[in-house]
This record gives C-alpha cells, sequence and structure tokens, in this order.
C-alpha cells in the first residue's frame, strides 16, 4: 500500500520556534538554547507564538450502518484483549476497515491504535506503517485536529518519508489548535520542561489554557484532569480541583475516580481529601467507587475506556442522584450479550461504495 504523509503548511507555531523548542527541552544549555533563551526582547517575540485561543474538536455523528460493523468487531475485540489468542482480532479488522471507509470516526481511530500498537495481528511492521497512514488520510476529512496528533506519532516512530526533528511537534501544535485534547496536554506539558526562570509565567499562563482547554472537550484529556485537579487541590482551590476530578472520571481515568471518591466520603477521619470541604455524600461516594473498580479491572479496554455517560449516574452538586443500575454505559456494552453479525449483504455494499475488498477490507 503506497501512501504519502501531507506536507507540511504553515501553522501557529513556526518550524524555527519549533525547532528551538524541541533543542531547548533536549538541551537547554546548548548554544541554541542560550540564543533563544537570551535577549528579553528575542524571547519575547518568540513567546507571542506560543499563545493559544481554546478550540474543541467536534465529532460527527457516527454512520449507523457502518455502526453496526464497529460494534461488532469492537465486542470481540474487547473480549480477546485480555489473554490475545493468536489470528482472532485479525479476524475482525475488516470490519474496523469497512466501518472506517465509511466515515465512522471511531473505527478509524481503533484501527489506527492497533496498527501502531497491538503485537497481536499478523501484519508486517512495512505493512503496517503504510495502513496507518492511509487511514489518518481518511481521517483528515472527518477529523483533522484527531489526524494531525496522529502525523505526529507516526513521525515519531519513523513512518513515512524523512522528516525533521522539530515536524512531529509542528503537528503536534496544529492539532492542539485545531481542538485535540491529547495534542493540547502535550503541548502544555512541553512548554513547562523548557528551562527557563524569565519566561515561566508566560509558558505557565499558555500551559494552564491549553490544560483547561483539554479538559473541557467533548471527550477531555484524562492526564489533563488528573494533573490539573492535583494542582488545584495543592492550591486549595478545592471546588474546582472536584469539576476537574470529575472531567478525568468522564475520560476513564480510574485515579480520578478513586479521588472522587473519597472526596465524598472517607472512614480515614484524617484523610487529605476532608480537607476539600465537600458536604459528606455516601450514595456519591460509593457510585464512583464502583466506576472507579471497574475502571481499573477493564484497564485493558484503553483507549476505548470512558465514562462519558458520568452526568447521567452521578452529577455533581447541587444536582440530584437519579437512579442507578451499577453499571456505566461501556460495561453494558462489554457484558453484554454480543451485537448481531452485519449480514454479508451489508458487508459486501459498504466495502463496494468505498472501493475495498469486503474479505479483507482493503483497496481492491
Amino acid at each position: 500500500m503506497l501512501v504519502s504523509m501531507p506536507l507540511l503548511t504553515a501553522c501557529d507555531v513556526g518550524r524555527e520556534l519549533a525547532r528551538s523548542a524541541m533543542d531547548i527541552v533536549r538541551n537547554p544549555q546548548t548554544d541554541v538554547g542560550k540564543q533563544v533563551l537570551g535577549s528579553s526582547s528575542y524571547k519575547r517575540s518568540k513567546l507571542k507564538n506560543l499563545e493559544f485561543t481554546c478550540v474543541k474538536e467536534q465529532f460527527p455523528s457516527l454512520p449507523q450502518e457502518a455502526d453496526q460493523l464497529y460494534r461488532y468487531a469492537l465486542y470481540h475485540d474487547f473480549k480477546n484483549r485480555w489473554l490475545p489468542k493468536p489470528g482472532v482480532l485479525d479476524r475482525y479488522l475488516p470490519y474496523y476497515r469497512i466501518a472506517a471507509a465509511n466515515g465512522h470516526w471511531q473505527a478509524n481511530l481503533t484501527l489506527q491504535e492497533i496498527l501502531l500498537k497491538s503485537k497481536d495481528i499478523n501484519i508486517e511492521t512495512r505493512e503496517r506503517r503504510g495502513e496507518g497512514i492511509y487511514w489518518n488520510e481518511k481521517l483528515m476529512k472527518i477529523l483533522p485536529a484527531s489526524a494531525h496528533y496522529w502525523w505526529s506519532l507516526y513521525i515519531d516512530v519513523g513512518y513515512g518519508p524523512k522528516h525533521g526533528a522539530d515536524d512531529s511537534i509542528i503537528y503536534l501544535r496544529k492539532a492542539a489548535d485545531l481542538g485535540n485534547a491529547k495534542a493540547q496536554y502535550e503541548v502544555g506539558e512541553l512548554l513547562m520542561k523548557i528551562q527557563d526562570d524569565s519566561s515561566h509565567s508566560v509558558r505557565l499562563k499558555v500551559t494552564d489554557k491549553m490544560r483547561v482547554c483539554a479538559i473541557n472537550q467533548i471527550y477531555p484529556d484524562a492526564e489533563a484532569a488528573l494533573m490539573a485537579s492535583v494542582t488545584e487541590s495543592s492550591e486549595k482551590n478545592y471546588k474546582l480541583a472536584l469539576i476537574y476530578t470529575h472531567q478525568g472520571v468522564k475520560a476513564g481515568d480510574d485515579t480520578s475516580a478513586h479521588i472522587a471518591g473519597k472526596v465524598f466520603y472517607s472512614q480515614n477521619p484524617n484523610s487529605r481529601h476532608k480537607q476539600w470541604g465537600i458536604t459528606e455524600d455516601k450514595e456519591r461516594s460509593r457510585r464512583y467507587g464502583i466506576i472507579s473498580d471497574y475502571l481499573t479491572r477493564r484497564a485493558h479496554l484503553k483507549p476505548e475506556l470512558n465514562v462519558h455517560d458520568l452526568d447521567e449516574i452521578v452529577p455533581l452538586p447541587p444536582a440530584k442522584l437519579p437512579s442507578w443500575d451499577g453499571k456505566i454505559a461501556i460495561q453494558r456494552f462489554e457484558e453484554g450479550p454480543a451485537p448481531a453479525k452485519p449480514s454479508d449483504e451489508l458487508v459486501r455494499r459498504l466495502a463496494q461504495q468505498a472501493g475495498l475488498d469486503p474479505n479483507t477490507g482493503l483497496p481492491k
């Protein structure tokens, strides 16, 4: 499968700044690092390029017919993740591929994760590289922010043509500007690794904006939420820390769920979470605890693992608690009956309209 990565285009952080930032992070005491962080006027002009405006990534609705293929593949994929059996995942790749080719962005993201990271598929590295780039080109048309994030990953691992050391961060920053939560968090963390006291306040302000933006996305970033929660609690901003902790739970973070449970109730009279001053609520604590246990036991379901339905289970006060059957949505799916196998006719039709082989899900 012969594909090429798109040419780099201008973005909010220039190539020169990206190269300088990467050099400073790796070698802050080099001549280049001293030059970039040397004169205050030069520094201020560069730091202007760090300015950030929060954009939220927009996720289109999922095509219903393609979703049948995705859910069928994902269910069996989930069942195979804890103790993978040889050849099992390969059987479901065609369903992911055909769904992705028909505009199903979740199938596309899951497929790219598998191609990049899974050890349980019988595909050579060379073919993985080409196919991963192929699907990310498709993703560019429906989720450009996420696609730019994936370009940065592919450059990091050496996919595609030869790139400069700074190209990955250019794509990463562009992904952040377009609204990708993971990129927003990672760019912010990269900025804070620069060792320069005089620019610290400016970089911290940008990092905070990126972190908050990542937390308040439709699909929040777990690391950003947990980091922000820790920061705010250390500064005694407990109500804000609770909001960020709650967002971390939505993102599928078991640590955030555990903290939230302790904040609402702890049998330990000396628990540090009592300092948060949150009104005790044993039922809220119990629900967060149940969610935390599930997220811990099912960590192998990441990155799809999430609690997007959290506000329907344990909304933050003063909202009243609704009735709850003790399970989150992804748990009902994972523990429930297998979705019906898509009909051969549906698979053929979706494959044909995307120009794919229905047996493999690959281009004819």
